[in-house]
């Protein structure tokens, strides 16, 4: 995968002038973690614009082990720490960040530099305040979730997953292909391993949510969102 097609998948990049994604593509670092690896820890300057390219990053809060409470998930396409970025002087990690899955490769460019692209641009500058506010939205969104039962969490979570990550099949089931552990899944929704299995269990016996090759496959969304904390009743 190119540092341009990895860079082009944001948004924001895209829609700059050939010319400037061009540029910053010059100044594109590649990297290529393992699971677990860590991308920064809490405290490092945030210097970097990050892009995903493949696989999973999370962000987690400072200090807590890789399979505690995860403060945020972003996929390819996704800049994880973007907040970072445009908040304070100079602006510092909040977070640790880790990669969840194996392989995870990022394209890092100096935020400096997109920035003065980014000024020339409306419309890109744009794309970055509008993921800003999603991830702002997410953020107040998981503060939200963390009064619901565990199990209206793990299903407003698997919704969240399969909005931004699935993939429609033919028989209407929609596929999210993200191999997550259970672990994983019980960090994401800040709950124990035991009550993700108990409650995977339970959507896979009611025919909502079944574990495949590959991830897992909603069977049932309007189902999955009467018993999704936060979402739509119907």
């Amino acid at each position: 995968m190119s540092t341009t097609n990895i860079l082009t998948r944001h948004p924001a990049v895209a829609a700059l002038p050939v010319a400037d994604g061009a540029d910053l593509t010059k100044h594109t670092t590649l990297r290529r973690l393992v699971r677990g690896e860590a991308l920064w820890r809490a405290g490092e300057e945030a210097a970097l614009f990050v892009v995903v390219g493949h696989g999973l990053v999370k962000e987690a809060l400072p200090g807590r082990s890789l399979r505690v409470v995860t403060s945020f998930l972003c996929g390819p396409g996704e800049a994880p720490g973007l907040v970072d970025l445009l908040a304070g002087s100079p602006p510092l990690r909040e977070t640790d960040a880790f990669a969840l899955t194996e392989p995870a490769v990022v394209a890092s460019i100096p935020f400096d530099l997109l920035r003065g692209a980014l000024e020339k641009n409306g419309p890109a500058a744009l794309q970055v305040a509008r993921e800003a506010a999603r991830h702002a939205t997410r953020a107040r969104r998981g503060l939200l979730l963390a009064q619901c039962p565990a199990e209206e969490r793990i299903a407003a979570e698997i919704l969240d997953l399969g909005d931004r990550f699935g993939d429609e099949m033919e028989d209407g089931s929609v596929l999210i292909p993200l191999r997550l552990t259970r672990a994983d899944l019980a960090s994401l929704c800040s709950t124990t391993v035991e009550t993700t299995i108990r409650t995977l269990s339970r959507l896979d016996r009611d025919g909502v949510v079944s574990t495949v090759d590959g991830g897992l496959a909603v069977h049932d969304i309007e189902a999955l969102r009467r018993r999704a904390c936060l979402a739509p009743r119907t």
